[in-house]
């Protein structure tokens, strides 16, 4: 399928994460970049685009056939998590993750290490992406990374943001902070 403006198909993964960003957040990172933006369209849309773009993000999809059901409640998921991430003390951005948490029934595993991570207790591949996305939330809040999660000034795409002082604005300087910045530019000298 083409998509309006483009000559070419278009890629089905997320877009490209930075070195720094640590490898227990990507898969979260990914699915939250789900969104459309100016650049790159709607994710979520179908079921079949759902899982295209799922097969390429690091959350042990499965490849199992998503309905439409399930892709609405991917998408309910990844909007209230960026409404989390834009606005950690709205209390309506965690009541809608929890109410989206409450449709995918989670266990807690234990393990050798020691380790623990939600699981799934359906085998509902919608389910099993629910609770590893749940999973490494979790995980961000516990290890206080999670206000390091920002969302780029000018396209909304998020990022990790590893800067010292955590003001990291974009999710490219070379693109969108670039872009930016010529446009205060141009407005200052008219």
């Amino acid at each position: 399928m083409l998509y309006p403006g483009r000559m070419t198909q278009p890629d089905h993964g997320p877009p490209a994460l930075d070195d720094d960003t640590p490898a227990d957040l990507r898969g979260l990172i990914d699915f939250v970049n789900s969104r459309a933006s100016a650049r790159r369209p709607e994710r979520f849309d179908t079921p079949d685009h759902a899982a295209a773009f799922l097969a390429h993000c690091e959350l042990g999809y499965t490849g199992d056939a998503l309905s439409t059901q399930d892709t609405g409640r991917l998408r309910r998921l990844r909007d209230a998590i960026m409404r989390a991430i834009e606005e950690p003390a709205d209390p309506e951005a965690w009541q809608a993750i929890n109410k989206i948490a409450a449709t995918a029934p989670v266990r807690l595993h234990l393990a050798v290490g020691p380790s623990a991570s939600l699981e799934a207790t359906r085998a509902n591949s919608t389910d099993s992406l629910i609770a590893v996305v749940l999973d490494q939330c979790a995980g961000a809040i516990a290890s206080g990374r999670w206000n390091r999660l920002g969302a780029c000034a000018r396209c909304r795409r998020v990022f990790y943001d590893s800067t010292r002082s955590h003001t990291r604005r974009w999710c490219s300087y070379a693109t969108c902070g670039n872009r930016s910045n010529v446009a205060a530019y141009r407005t200052r000298d008219r």
